[in-house]
């Protein structure tokens, strides 16, 4: 398989390596056309003569263990869509797979046994089940380390225009020996220090292509086409004839034991040698020529990227911080046992009343043709709880100029990272501004946006609409804290600015500047900031560079909003 394969075949070749070895992982498709993944999981499932089994955000436990069904008066179990071992598992969507799902993934994917405790049911089963998800690449970084672990087969589809043709039925691979040279091979392509299912992968690929090949025993080749196949790029401290060249001839076994293979001696690299600096001549200036343009990531492995930021506790239901549990208003993501009369999941309390009927009618002295419900039947939804905090982040860019203002940041960012709590940005004063007699605002699900950083991270303009900025902050602050059963425990404003501003709010709604401004951009900013005072749980910050020019601005604006003032040291 070379590396000029077009899409289709490099995918279709990854399934057949999948279908005829049943140890290897889940495969991740990046970027891929969403209408491609179900024929693509069709054609995995023909190969395997097995059916297909679609996975997403509303499953739930019980639909993966144990299902309950009713046929005609008669209520009856049976194992649910992963206790049945379908031949392939579909995965839409993995970062906006439920919580079930993702747990179910850790648990099953390469697992040599399994098994399911269930309302008293007993089940236990071989899992033989192929996994096939998608994502996009951009979000993959933000998954558990543990979830990403069980898919180490990743295929670039972004360039997979094409539906599969029909397939036969594909055969178990029969074992293959790997020769020294092959296990060596794979342990010189790996990076160090990398999970071992790869090592693994890579060497079951090379004995699956071996075995598509005819051969007796996978060889190194077979090993590079398997890394070639997965993307896998060769570890750059090795040279390539290293391993074919430096293999020592097997060790002849003693009497009665079993040969382990040759040790393979790696030489070390020559260092190279240190060249002392030189005068240049006079300095010259060169011809202006355009910036070139940063290319995206294309890494099939966006985890391995030390700036990937994966979302804490991503494996389990986020913390819960409300002051009433009654407050709950997530996506319904299972049912419990029912202790109150409060959100009842109708459907769930019905099947479970059904199960006991027939006895119950026995016994029941009115009529027998109604719903006997006891307390015990009681269902309630088990809703994924919402974080009770907020950050709304407002950010003054006029006044980035000589300092750094990260470090400041950082506290609350982590704070919003850590309560999972939701992010509201507010900009203004910046070269790349639309209006610039306006704030900017969007909202971002987590602290994982990517608008955040590029918010964090641009150059200084000349206007400084802060009193519309403020004005916007305050209406977001009202939607979190006044809306009813939907409202909030906390809220974080953070406002970066040196208080300067020279935009009045009449201006800014306007859309233009009538006549001199004068201190009325300030002024509209401190009239503005004192409404903050009156909302409840919000704890207003104001961080401010430190300027000769109005040093007091900061202050009044934080004596109006009740907060307080951090002032970090400007770099020099």
């Amino acid at each position: 398989m070379g590396s000029a394969a077009d899409p289709l075949t490099r995918a279709l070749t990854v399934l057949r390596c999948v279908a005829a070895e049943p140890g290897l992982g889940g495969v991740l498709l990046l970027d891929l056309d969403p209408s491609l993944l179900l024929p693509l999981g069709r054609w995995l499932a023909d190969s395997l003569a097995g059916n297909v089994v679609l996975l997403g955000s509303s499953t739930t436990e019980e639909d993966l263990w144990l299902r309950t069904r009713l046929a005609g008066n008669e209520f009856s179990t049976s194992p649910g869509l992963l206790a049945e071992d379908p031949a392939v598992v579909v995965v839409p969507d993995l970062c906006r797979a439920g919580l079930p799902v993702t747990r179910a993934a850790v648990t099953l994917v390469g697992a040599d046994c399994a098994s399911a405790e269930v309302l008293g049911h007993s089940i236990r089963w071989r899992p033989r089940t192929r996994w096939l998800a998608a994502a996009d690449r951009g979000e993959v970084g933000h998954l558990s380390p543990h979830l990403l672990d069980r898919f180490p087969i990743r295929v670039d589809a972004a360039d997979l225009r094409e539906c599969p043709p029909a397939t036969s039925q594909i055969l178990p691979a029969r074992p293959l020996p790997m020769t020294p040279a092959a296990v060596a091979a794979v342990v010189a392509t790996m990076e160090p220090g990398l999970s071992p299912r790869r090592e693994l992968t890579l060497a079951r690929v090379a004995r699956a292509l071996a075995a598509f090949d005819g051969a007796d025993t996978v060889q190194p080749e077979h090993v590079a086409q398997a890394a070639d196949l997965l993307g896998v790029t060769p570890r750059s401290d090795v040279p390539d004839d290293v391993v074919a060249e430096q293999i020592d001839p097997p060790v002849e076994p003693a009497d009665g034991q079993e040969s382990l293979g040759s040790i393979v001696d790696i030489p070390a690299l020559d260092e190279p040698a240190i060249v002392p600096a030189r005068y240049s001549g006079p300095a010259e200036v060169l011809a202006a020529t355009a910036a070139f343009a940063e290319e995206p990531d294309r890494s099939l492995y966006p985890e391995d990227d030390p700036q990937s930021t994966p979302k804490v506790h991503s494996l389990r239901a986020p913390g819960q911080r409300r002051a009433s549990a009654k407050r709950q208003q997530g996506h319904a993501i299972g049912v419990r046992t029912a202790t109150r009369l409060h959100d009842l999941a109708i459907v769930a309390t019905v099947l479970e009343a059904a199960k006991y009927q027939a006895v119950r009618r026995r016994h029941a002295t009115g009529p027998r043709n109604r719903l006997i419900i006891s307390p015990a039947d009681l269902r309630r939804h088990r809703r994924r709880p919402q974080s009770g905090g907020v950050l709304v982040l407002v950010l003054d860019h006029s006044c980035r100029q000589g300092w750094d203002w990260s470090p400041a940041i950082a506290p609350y960012l982590r704070w919003a990272y850590e309560q999972n709590a939701a992010v509201s940005v507010i900009e203004f004063g910046h070269r790349a501004t639309a209006a610039e007699l306006n704030a900017e605002r969007f909202r971002a699900a987590s602290l994982l946006d990517p608008r955040l950083l590029g918010a964090l991270n641009r150059l200084p303009g000349l206007a400084s609409p802060l009193a519309h900025a403020l004005d916007l902050a305050l209406h977001e602050l009202r939607g979190f804290t006044l809306r009813g059963r939907m409202s909030i425990d906390e809220a974080v404003l953070v406002v970066v600015t040196d208080g300067r501003g020279n935009v009045p709010l009449d201006a800014s709604l306007r859309g233009r500047i009538a006549g001199r401004t004068g201190r009325l951009g300030i002024t509209d900013a401190l009239t503005v900031a004192a409404k903050v005072r009156t909302l409840a749980r919000v704890r207003p910050v104001v961080i401010t560079p430190g300027v000769d020019q109005y040093p007091e601005l900061p202050y009044d604006l934080a004596d109006a909003m009740g907060g307080k003032v951090i002032q970090p040291e400007p770099d020099r």
